[in-house]
């Protein structure tokens, strides 16, 4: 099922949408999660740089303070007036006051001026720890409209927490508030200042207060929600734009990929492949050459088809011709020599008055008469169906019946014929055709043996089973075939011999065929040839050749 499913173009592309629809995920998580470590990146870099500019501060600082304008000089505003007597119990009175601080805190805010004159969006001032107030609080690149705002009421509380715990611990302390919109980042640094005292005997440092920052920065979700919006809308459009068109290029391939297998089609049932017209819009370009490459195809392979049938007409009408004059000729040969010799005995007889010789004459006409017969007779095989006798058949006795024929025939006399039949085969067939074949395998072999080099040929006669046939083997010790004989021992008329008919084999032949055997002929590795008959075994031949095996075995 994988393998199918690859295969198919239609699945590549919808694996190719997938890939790119994780791609684009990928990207936009890897967008997400880059915007955040930047985000973070640019609040760690705001703060050192808040912390280096408060530091300045402070410096400015006591580079600028005088006696007058020393945070250890202000000192807290009057307190609040009392609460009415029927109201409940104020909580107990903050050490802050909302009051004026003295002095008046004019040279501080000047400082935080000057220090913060080129620093955007950098808003601070000073605490005095003694009066526990927030002084000399300056926005010099405040951008809003109308003046300058005050102190920012709703930071108030941690600015002055966060100047307590620098100024408790004399440390710098810093504190980040990251909302969903903006995020705020304070900082803190401690004041030191030298004061002399009755019981000491040389100045010492005291931490009168801390100079503090406030800046504001968008959050993740402020100004660069808009990045990643555009960001995550282009993504989508990219995603969207893919699938698009992938749908798109998938339509058009499949359109072309109908269009060039209708074009087979009409190729497969015979149809010229040049008549069929492309309804609607016209393909691709590249399934356009393809179709072009298909109709000229066509083409080729029409006229060639149209010259192969042309020069198959031809050889066959030059074979026929062939055939037949191959076929006239060899009974023209063949009926000559009988009736050249008949008329020369004819003849004789009318010039002769031995009434001896007229007997001879007239005892070789009617041979040759009964040879003509003969050959007419062999003739008919070829022009009518041959109808057999079917029946169950020995092979071991047919071999032996062979073998006692020829041993006692003249024509085998100096040849030693050997049978060797112990296969127990039983085949359905036609004994007497059978037996027909077999003597005229046996005349070749005898024919042959009888010119064999050793002093006494020998024909063997055997028998034997292989798988679902059974075989008869007649081999001799002659001199072989000879290529050409092979190629041509079962055309009719083919002869070797002085005064054959070259009719038995092709006889032989159609009758093996005729029984659904196969008749071979080959050269024996030690010399001479080997005909081989092969008969199929039917399934109740099988059941006889088994129950013929055990009675043998029983003998045994």
């Amino acid at each position: 099922m994988p393998k199918i499913f690859w295969r198919s173009l239609r699945s590549r592309i919808l694996l190719l949408v997938v890939l790119t629809f994780l791609f684009l995920s990928a990207a936009a998580i890897s967008l997400f999660t880059f915007l955040r470590n930047r985000h973070a990146e640019t609040l760690s870099l705001t703060e050192h740089h808040l912390v280096s500019v408060a530091s300045n501060l402070a410096r400015n600082y006591a580079d600028h303070r005088t006696a007058d304008n020393s945070l250890l000089t202000i000192e807290a505003g009057p307190p609040p007036p009392p609460p009415p007597v029927a109201a409940p119990p104020p909580p107990p009175p903050r050490p802050q006051r909302e009051g004026p601080p003295r002095p008046k805190p004019d040279l501080l805010k000047q400082i935080t001026e000057e220090t913060l004159q080129r620093e955007d969006g950098i808003e601070g001032g000073f605490y005095a720890a003694r009066a526990d107030a927030l002084v000399g609080y300056a926005f010099p690149t405040h951008e809003g409209p109308g003046a300058e705002k005050g102190m920012p009421e709703r930071e108030r509380p941690t600015i002055e927490n966060l100047a307590r715990e620098a100024v408790a611990a004399n440390a710098i302390r810093t504190f980040r508030f990251e909302g969903p919109h903006d995020a705020v980042l304070f900082v803190a640094v401690p004041i030191r200042e030298q004061s002399g005292g009755t019981r000491t005997i040389g100045p010492t440092d005291e931490v009168t207060g801390a100079a503090w920052l406030m800046e504001r920065l968008p959050g993740i979700e402020g100004g660069q929600s808009r990045q990643l919006l555009f960001g995550s809308i282009g993504l989508g459009i990219a995603a969207l734009m893919t699938a698009l068109l992938a749908v798109f290029v998938t339509t058009e391939i499949r359109a072309g990929v109908n269009i060039v297998l209708e074009r087979l089609g009409s190729m497969e049932s015979g149809l010229p492949a040049v008549t069929q017209q492309t309804a609607g819009r016209p393909p691709l370009e590249e399934f356009d050459r393809v179709l072009q490459g298909i109709d000229s195809l066509a083409l080729a392979l029409q006229e060639k088809i149209e010259n192969e049938r042309t020069l198959e007409f031809q050889l066959r009408h030059n074979e026929r011709l062939s055939a037949l004059g191959q076929f006239a000729a060899g009974i023209a040969h063949e009926l000559r020599n009988p009736l050249g010799t008949i008329r020369m005995r004819t003849q004789m007889w009318q010039r002769s008055t031995d009434s001896e010789s007229a007997k001879r004459s007239s005892a070789v006409i009617l041979e040759e008469i009964d040879r003509l017969d003969t050959i007419i007779s062999r003739l008919l095989y070829f022009a009518r169906p041959i109808q057999l006798q079917l029946q169950a058949v020995s092979l071991d006795d047919l071999c032996a019946a062979t073998a006692s024929t020829w041993t006692e025939k003249e024509a085998a006399k100096g040849v030693q014929i050997v049978c060797k039949a112990t296969s127990h085969s039983v085949v359905t067939a036609d004994r007497g055709r059978l037996l027909q074949v077999l003597d005229n395998l046996m005349e070749n072999a005898v024919h042959s043996a009888s010119h064999s080099t050793s002093q006494r040929g020998t024909v063997t006669i055997s028998t034997a089973h292989e798988n679902d046939f059974a075989r008869i083997d007649i081999m001799d010790d002659g001199r072989g075939f000879t290529p050409a004989a092979l190629r041509h021992a079962m055309d009719p008329f083919y002869t070797t011999k002085d005064n054959g008919t070259g009719l038995g084999l092709s006889i032989s032949f159609e009758i093996v065929q005729a029984h659904g055997g196969e008749l071979l002929l080959a050269n024996n590795e030690g010399g001479g040839a080997i005909a081989s008959l092969r008969f199929p075994l039917k399934s109740n031949d099988r059941d006889k050749l088994r129950q013929a095996n055990e009675e043998a075995g029983q003998d045994v």
